[in-house]
C-alpha cells in the first residue's frame, strides 16, 4: 500500500501531483489500490461498453489548497493517453470513470496536484500504471464445448449450442508420437490427413459460422524433428522441440508465428488454446497478441496449463484470458428440430457495397447477387510469394461496425470466414493468382 508522503505546497516552483490512494469501486466491493514496487496486481476484467469507475482520496495537502485531478487510460500499445476528469464529491474524495470502447487489454493511472496548471510529466511511471482487461462479453457468458476428432466425420451431428458458444477443436495438425507439432515436412500450416482435410474444415466452420458459434483451437508450439520451422533452423531448437525466442534475430522467427496466428485467423479461428504458454517468453507473447489485436480485436488468447498466481497476472497483462469457464465434453448430437441460434435479431436492407485494398498488386472487383448476397472477385498480380491483404470494405445504407458481424466464404474451398467492421485480412498462398468470396450479410 502506498506511504503517506508530506508534500510541501510550492507554487513558485515545479509542483509533483500527489501520491493517491485509488479504491476501484466494482458494484459496492472495493478493493485497495496496492502500489508497492513487488506487487503485481491481477487486472480488472469489464466488458465492452462497461464503465470502469475508481474513488480516490489524496494525502500530502492542505483543505485549503486547490486541487485537481484526472484518470487517464490508453490501449496496451498505444502512445496517446485519453484523460477524463476527477470529480471532487466529499472532503478528501474524488471519483472518475472511463468507459473502454472495445475489447483489449488497457492501462491506467491517477494523477491529482495542487495549482491551476498540471505539472509536467514526460512519462508515466510504469510502476503507477494498473491494467484494466475487457473480454468479449459473449465469450464471458459462452459455454465451450471441447470437440473430439470425430468432429468431421459427424458435422451434421453438432453439439446442441446457444449463438455465440464456443466449440474448441483438438490438435488438427500433424504430430509424431510424442504429441509435437510436425510430420513429413508439414507443420503449423497443415491439417493432419488422418483427421480432417481442407474441404471438410471448410464446411465445419461454414456451419458453425451460420449459426453464430465461435470456434477455437488447441495449439501446442513444441516442434518436432520435421516441423518446417525445424528442419530450417535446427540449432535454434532444444531437446523439447522448443524454439529459441531470446537470441539473436529473435524478432523474426516472431513473426514467423505471428504468420501461422494470422493463417488460422483467417480461416475463422478466433480463440487459440496454448497449452504450454511458458516455453515462449513473456516479451513473444505480449508483441504477438498486441500485434494481432490490431487488425483482430477479437481474437483471444487461453491457456489449461498450471501457473502460479505471479506468472498467471503477467501473462494476463501480455494479453492472455481468464474466462474462468469450464469445457463441456459432450457426445456428438444434434437436435434437427431444435433451433441452435437466436436469428431474431433486426436485419437492414442491403444495397450496395464498395470494397478496396491499399495493395497495388491486387484488383477487387464486386457483383451484387442478391440483397444480401455479393460477389467479391481478387486478382493477384504477384503470386511468387505468400502474404497476408488487408481489405477494406463500406457499405452505402448501414454502417459496418464491430459489433455487426458477417461473412466471407471461399468458393474454392468452402472455408467461412467471420469477418466484422470495415477492415478484414485474407491470405493468398504463394501460386494463388486468382480468388472469389461470397459475401453474406444474411446470418
Amino acid at each position: 500500500m502506498l506511504n503517506s508522503i508530506q508534500n510541501e505546497n510550492c507554487y513558485d516552483g515545479k509542483i509533483e501531483p500527489f501520491p493517491v490512494l485509488a479504491i476501484i469501486d466494482q458494484e459496492s466491493k472495493f478493493t485497495i489500490f496496492d502500489a508497492s514496487e513487488d506487487s503485481i496486481s491481477q487486472p480488472e476484467v469489464r466488458s465492452p461498453g462497461q464503465p470502469f469507475s475508481i474513488i480516490v482520496h489524496p494525502f500530502g495537502y492542505d483543505d485549503q489548497d486547490k486541487v485537481n485531478g484526472f484518470v487517464r487510460w490508453r490501449v496496451t500499445g498505444k502512445e496517446q493517453w485519453n484523460e477524463e476528469p476527477l470529480i471532487k464529491t466529499d472532503s478528501n474524495k474524488w471519483e472518475g470513470s472511463w468507459t473502454p470502447p472495445d475489447s483489449g487489454t488497457y492501462e491506467w493511472n491517477v494523477e491529482l496536484w495542487a495549482g491551476q496548471n498540471h505539472p509536467i510529466k514526460e512519462e508515466v511511471d510504469p510502476k503507477e500504471v494498473r491494467f484494466l482487461k475487457v473480454e468479449r462479453k459473449d465469450l464471458i457468458l459462452a459455454k465451450w464445448h471441447q470437440l473430439d476428432k470425430t468432429i468431421f466425420c459427424n458435422i451434421n451431428r453438432l453439439p446442441i449450442a446457444k449463438e455465440n458458444d464456443v466449440f474448441l477443436l483438438p490438435v488438427i495438425f500433424p504430430q509424431n508420437q510424442k504429441g509435437l507439432i510436425g510430420g513429413d515436412s508439414k507443420g503449423h500450416y497443415s491439417m493432419d490427413n488422418n483427421i480432417t482435410d481442407s474441404s471438410s474444415f471448410g464446411e465445419l466452420t461454414h456451419k458453425l459460422a451460420s449459426n453464430g458459434i465461435t470456434l477455437g483451437m488447441k495449439f501446442p508450439i513444441k516442434c518436432s524433428n520435421q516441423h518446417p520451422f525445424y528442419l530450417s533452423e535446427p540449432h535454434l531448437f532444444n531437446d523439447e522441440g522448443v524454439m529459441d525466442l531470446i537470441g539473436e534475430g529473435w524478432e523474426s522467427r516472431r513473426k514467423k508465428w505471428e504468420n501461422v496466428f494470422r493463417f488460422w485467423i483467417v480461416q475463422g479461428v478466433e480463440i487459440f488454446s496454448i497449452p504450454e504458454i511458458t516455453c515462449f517468453p513473456l516479451s513473444f507473447w505480449d508483441q504477438t497478441i498486441q500485434s494481432l489485436r490490431k487488425d483482430f480485436p477479437y481474437i483471444s488468447f487461453v491457456t489449461e496449463e498450471k501457473l502460479s498466481n505471479d506468472f498467471h497476472n503477467r501473462m494476463i497483462s501480455a494479453g492472455f484470458s481468464n474466462f474462468e469457464t469450464d469445457l463441456i465434453h459432450k457426445g456428438l448430437t444434434f437436435d434437427h428440430d431444435q433451433s441452435t441460434i437466436d436469428k431474431s435479431h433486426d436485419r437492414k436492407s442491403l444495397e450496395e457495397i464498395e470494397c478496396s485494398t491499399k495493395d497495388e498488386n491486387i484488383a477487387i472487383k464486386t457483383e451484387k447477387l442478391s440483397t444480401d448476397e455479393y460477389l467479391l472477385k481478387i486478382d493477384n498480380e504477384d503470386s511468387s510469394n505468400s502474404r497476408s491483404v488487408m481489405i477494406s470494405i463500406k457499405h452505402k445504407s448501414i454502417e459496418l461496425s464491430n459489433e455487426l458481424i458477417y461473412y466471407a466464404r471461399d468458393l474454392s474451398n468452402g472455408n467461412a470466414y467471420r469477418w466484422s467492421g470495415e477492415s478484414n485480412e485474407i491470405f493468398l498462398r504463394t501460386g494463388q493468382e486468382h480468388l472469389q468470396f461470397l459475401i453474406e450479410f444474411n446470418n
